[in-house]
């Protein structure tokens, strides 16, 4: 009898060990994922000077379509709803949200006015139970931020 027990809890080791690595190895896969959209979008939105070229919108979308990002958008409307303040922008709810920051830099030019970008990707791990329960929100955010750029 001693032997059945030592076997089962012996299952359960290995299985919670599995479960620990397969978890390990899926939210690796997609948080690089994650990190390559915010890398990509920070060079089109520095490439256009911003995010209000609609060129430069239609590159990253088709950049997201290639690389099969998906973002489930209630993570997208979770950080609008804790960021209210800083009035993020998630166009077209595809996977990525930005904030606009103003800068005003004196040199020896004058008065030099400029805009950066914080970008947001968001690590796509959906599974219901530990997300509602461990609230794993700025934990499966991709944050990266662009160049200043001057006006």
């Amino acid at each position: 009898m001693r032997d059945a027990i030592g076997q089962v809890f012996t299952l359960q080791i290995i299985l919670a060990f599995v479960l620990l690595i397969n978890g390990y190895m899926a939210y690796s896969v997609n948080y690089t994922r994650a990190f390559r959209v915010k890398n990509q979008i920070v060079n089109i939105l520095e490439q256009y000077e911003g995010p209000y070229n609609d060129e430069g919108i239609d590159k990253i979308n088709e950049y997201i379509d290639r690389m099969a990002y998906d973002v489930n958008n209630q993570q997208m409307l979770n950080f609008q709803n804790e960021n209210a303040d800083y009035n993020p922008e998630c166009p077209g709810y595809n996977g990525w949200c930005y904030i606009e920051h103003n800068v005003s830099v004196n040199d020896a030019d004058g008065e030099r006015n400029g805009k950066y970008y914080s970008i947001v990707t968001f690590v796509n791990i959906d599974i219901p139970v530990i997300n509602n329960i461990l609230g794993l929100g700025n934990f499966l955010q991709v944050v990266g931020e662009t160049r200043t750029i001057y006006e």
